[in-house]
This record gives C-alpha cells, structure tokens and sequence, in this order.
C-alpha cells in the first residue's frame, strides 16, 4: 500500500465563474406536442436509442427537510435498445416520503393521439435492498415512438441533493433548482467532469419575511455518455450538480476536516464510542504479543471470527460497546470502532480511517463535507507506517482491503486531527485454474478435475460471495463454464487463498471428425477472459484495483491408439515497459500435453492512453487461446 499525504489546496467553486442569463424561463414544464411522437430520431446523436426531451429537479429547502420535485419527458425511438428507460425506480432513502407522482404515456394509434396516466401509489412496487427501498414500475404500453411524462414529489433532507446531468441517452434541456432559506449556506462540489450550464441564475427572494436564496442552472444539447468496463464508478466522472452544506444558521458545517475530527472526537457514537470499556475482551495473551504488528494482525483475527458484520455501512456506532459485545453483530462503524478500541487497549496506536466507499463516489478532500463519506476502517501505526484493517471482510487482511475499500483517499482521524491520505493497491491478486483431464473418445466427451485458486482481491470477493450464499456460488461454476460440474468443494486456505476444487465432464469441448479428435487444449478455460471491445475512443483510466496475474493449466492425457497431429502455436509477448506480460506455451511429455496461458499485469491503474495496448495484447490472448489441436488414430 502506498501512502501520502496531500497538501490541501483552495477549491474554485465552478458556480462562481458561471456564464450568467437571465433568457431562460424555469420551471415551466412544457406540455405534450405532437411534434414529439413525429419525431423519429434524436438531432443531438442520430442512432441514440431514446433521448431526454425535458428533466427538471426542483429542492425546495422547508425546516429541516426539503421538497423534492421531478419532472421527466423521455422520447423512445427503438424499444429494444431502450430497456433501462422503460421502468421507473424512485429510490427512497430512510426518514424520506414519497409524496405524489404520476406517469403520462403517449402513442399514435390508428392515427388518433392516445394517452394513458398511471396516478395511483399503489400501481408501484416496493423493493428493499439493504434497507433502502425502492418504488418501481415497468411502463405500460411502450412501442417504438413514445413519448414518457413522469413527475413525482418527495420528502428529503437537506444534505443529499446531488443531481447527475449525463446519461446513456442524449439530453435535450435539463435545469436544476435550489431555493434555500439565508440560514443556510450552499458550496457546489466539483468533483466529476466539469459541464458548465448555458443558464444560471443566482438572486434572492423575500418568502414570509424569511431570505431565501436562489440557484437555477439549465443544460441542453448533450451528448450520452456510455459506461466503460474497468471503471471504479462511472458516477465519479459523471457531470453533476452537487450542493454541500457548509453553513447552518451560525454554525459552519466543516471549515476544515480537522473541524470535522474534532465534532467527531466529541460524538458521543463515535468519541464516545472509542472510549468504552474493553478491557477483558481480548484474550490476555493476544492482547500482550511481543511483536506490534502480529498482535494487531491477532487481535484483527479475533474480531474477524467474533464479530458479524450486518452488511450495513457507516462511520457513526448504531450501538454501545457493550450492546455490541452481547449482540457480536454490527454496522461498519460498530466493528472497525471496536477494532481500533481494542487496538488501543493493545498498546497500539490506533485511530479510525474515514472513506467513502467506491459505489459512495470518490471523496473531495478538499471540500470537507461529513455527507460525503460512509465508511470506516481501523488503522494503526507502526514506526510510522500505516496499516489498514477492515474486520468487515472476513478473508481481508492487513493492507489487503476489499475492493469497496480502494476509493483513493480516505481521512485519519487522531483524536482532534485529521490528514488526508492517499490509497493506492499495490497488492497482487492471483487467478489460477487448473485441470487434469482425459478423453473418452467412446462418449466424446472429455472428463476430469478442475481446481480455481485466487489469492489477494480475488480471495476476499470470491469468499464475500460465497459466504453471502454457498449454494449458488458453487452452482456458478456450471453456468460460467458451461460444462457439468460436480462436487464443488470451496474454502478458505489457511494462508487466506480461496479455493473451489470439482469434477467436471463436458461434450462441447471436442470435435471428432472421422479418425480425428479437434479440441482446445483449453477447454472451457478460453473464455475466462477479461474484455476490451470497446470501439469508441476510452474517456476513463482503466482501473482494476489491483496489479493481477492470472494462469490456466491444463494437462489432458492422450487416449490410447491416438497421437498428435497438429499443435498449438506457443506465443509470447510483452510491452516495453513489462506492464504486460503474456506467455501462451506448449508442452509434450509421453502421453501428456500440458498448455499454460498466463498473463501478468503489475499496476492497478493505467492511463486511458493504454487502452489500445491492452486491446491488442487481448487480440493475441485471444486467438492463443482458441488455438485447436488434433488428435488422429493410429
């Protein structure tokens, strides 16, 4: 892991170097035109499967809660490639209400204009995932050429008001409204790909004696932007709207994180939290091992193995210690808190590591907002190196965090300060497959045992999955690889690898062809391979989150009466600078033929630049891999 500081530096707030206009008219919703379902494709991008004709988001901060109001009206050209726009999901987070909404949609029918409008909440699903729960409807009567209207109206806070502007669709205007009372103060956030409105206002308004201030910005003319593959979360470069409360009343929200360590120091669910009695709960001689890093490791272990984390993130305690240690089931913040507390009664110096976690958005440290993080993890400090721990991941260890974990920065806490750290992976994971097999030319089939070995990154989100449901990850081994698969056995290895070992037979993996046997010496394995297809040129780094190697093996033994007639060709190829290494070989031994691909990739990160490198690299593993041999009768 590679740690640094970051020296802070002055944020330029992007709302302040607006183009300023007061030619557009907001909030004003414009009502159905026939135009609309003439129209047969988007003037913005021609193939674009549907477009966004109007978005509006309107907060209207009341109190302590604000007034959410959507309006949207989607234009679909081809219904097949338009899947993600024919269900609406609201989601709604807990302490919000959905007040009202309504769905409008429009068709031509026998040349007749023909609506149909959805009013009723009960007509929407609920949904509930990890407690946040969603209300969903797939939209009636969808052909190629309508037009969607949908509203709604939702109760919220006053914090979370971020609004995305780029979709995988075009966008013909959208606009985004805050009005908010003078006792609070707005900074917009400019993390993501800088988009700057074609209008924006900024003025005040007298409401019931009450200052309010108001902020509306317009969008039109954009193009889509489409999900890449290898991206930590497309959110993160996505152009968006971000308001952070700095200000509330009199009393500045975060001037710096150390102002943010401090009101946490002071937290009763957290400061407090740390300093709750733990003194027996650790066995004396864990708690007293001579060497500081394997006593951290132990103690790590023993929370790992104690302690059940409820899937549930957060970086403020849902309990007391000693709530904890009855329940030995938490949220994220109950845990690692724990972890650093009894770190602490160790002799160690630990103190809590903030993060936003990947699927959270990337942390903007220069603009301190408690909002934005939704994790902690433990780190301790040994002659001054840090070490991070996450006792929420069961196979994690030290330095080897989940792939959640790896969002670039995350804050430490050391009582009353805080410093910003960089987060760099630089872990290998490892992939290994391996099989033995043989021919059973009578059933044309092939058979034998097959064995996936994964260490790293790789081992804690096989483990993650496996442990959420056992059942179904082995199963999955009969789907990904297409081949009939039995007796899975997966565990964790005593070195932390995780390991899934199993019986395999398979009639597709060979041809024969008169007195000929074709096969890939790779069977199944060929296809376990990531992807670069993508046509467009790349937008993003490509991201793995890890440095990575990945081999297959497989040695098949040649029936007896058969010899080989044509193998595959070995290939070997690299970059200058050896980020890539591939070695595709071939190898005869008596009745044996033993292929091994592997392939080596030693950084987490690269440059969007060498997304064409790996492009080609991925060509040449490619037709390796499919490379075939034959086998004839003697």
């Amino acid at each position: 892991m590679t740690v640094k500081t970051i020296a802070t530096l002055v944020l330029c707030i992007f709302a302040q170097n607006l183009l300023i206009s007061q030619n557009n008219k907001f909030l004003i919703r414009p009502s159905f035109d026939e135009k609309d379902l003439k129209k047969e494709y988007s003037a913005i991008e021609k193939n674009a499967p549907a477009e966004i004709i109007y978005n509006s988001v309107r907060y209207n901060i009341k109190g302590l809660s604000a007034e959410k109001t959507f309006f949207s009206k989607i234009k679909i050209f081809d219904k097949k490639r338009s899947e993600e726009w024919l269900n609406i999901q609201i989601p709604v987070l807990e302490g919000e209400k959905l007040d009202d909404f309504e769905v409008n949609v429009y068709n031509y029918i026998n040349g007749q204009v023909d609506k149909i409008s959805i009013k009723q909440k009960e007509q929407l699903k609920e949904n509930f995932i990890k407690g946040l729960k969603f209300y969903k409807l797939a939209i009636p009567n969808i052909v190629d050429g309508s037009v969607i209207e949908y509203s709604y109206k939702l109760t919220t806070g006053i914090t979370n008001l971020t609004y995305y502007l780029q979709y995988s669709i075009p966008v013909i205007y959208q606009e985004y409204s805050l009005e908010a009372p003078e006792a609070l103060t707005y900074l917009f956030d400019s993390t993501g790909s800088i988009l700057n409105p074609k209008y924006y206002i900024s003025t005040n308004e007298d409401r019931l004696r009450v200052n309010y201030k108001i902020y509306r910005f317009g969008f039109d003319n954009m193009k889509s932007t489409q999900n890449e593959k290898y991206v930590k979360n497309i959110d993160r470069y996505r152009s968006k709207v971000k308001p952070e409360l700095k200000k509330f009343l009199n009393i500045e929200m975060a001037e710096n994180w150390n102002k943010v360590a401090e009101r946490f120091n002071d937290n009763e669910k957290f400061g407090g939290f740390l300093k709750g009695n733990v003194k027996d709960v650790v066995p004396e001689n864990i708690r007293t091992f001579y060497n500081p890093l394997e006593r951290a490791n132990k103690i790590f272990d023993f929370v790992k193995f104690e302690y059940k984390w409820n899937k549930y993130p957060g970086f403020i305690a849902s309990q007391s210690v000693k709530q904890l240690i009855k329940s030995r089931s938490g949220n994220a913040a109950d845990i690692n808190l724990l972890l650093v507390s009894l770190f602490r009664n160790a002799g160690l110096n630990a103190n809590p590591f903030l993060i936003s976690t990947v699927d959270n958005g990337i942390l903007n440290i220069f603009s301190p907002n408690v909002n934005s993080l939704n994790f902690v993890i433990a780190c301790v400090k040994i002659d001054n190196i840090l070490y991070l721990y996450d006792a929420t991941s069961f196979n994690s260890k030290v330095n080897m965090l989940p792939e959640r974990d790896w969002n670039d920065f995350g804050i430490l806490f050391e009582g009353k300060k805080a410093t910003d750290v960089s987060l760099s992976n630089t872990n290998v994971s490892k992939k290994n497959f391996e099989i033995e097999a043989v021919i059973d030319v009578v059933n044309s089939s092939v058979e034998g045992s097959f064995a996936k070995k994964e260490t790293g990154l790789y081992a804690i989100e096989s483990y993650d999955s496996y442990d959420i449901n056992k059942d179904k990850y082995n199963q999955s081994f009969k789907t990904e690889f297409n081949s009939d698969m039995k007796d899975v056995d997966s565990k964790i290895l005593s070195n932390g690898d995780f390991e899934s070992k199993m019986r395999f037979s398979s009639t597709a993996a060979l041809d024969m062809v008169g007195k000929k046997i074709i096969i890939n010496p790779l069977l199944f394995l060929n296809s376990e391979n990531e992807i670069f297809d993508q046509i467009e040129e790349r937008k993003n780094q490509i991201d793995f989150i890890s440095a990575f190697t990945r081999e297959k093996k497989v040695e098949i033994t040649i029936p007896e009466g058969y010899e080989i007639s044509e193998v595959p060709k070995p290939k070997k190829i690299s970059t200058d600078d050896k980020e890539i290494i591939y070695n595709y070989t071939v190898n005869i031994v008596n009745d044996k033929i033993t292929v091994i691909s592997k392939v080596e990739v030693a950084s987490p990160t690269y440059v969007k630049e060498y997304y064409p490198i790996f492009k080609k690299i991925w060509k040449v593993i490619s037709d390796s891999e499919n490379q075939v041999m034959s086998l004839i009768k003697k």
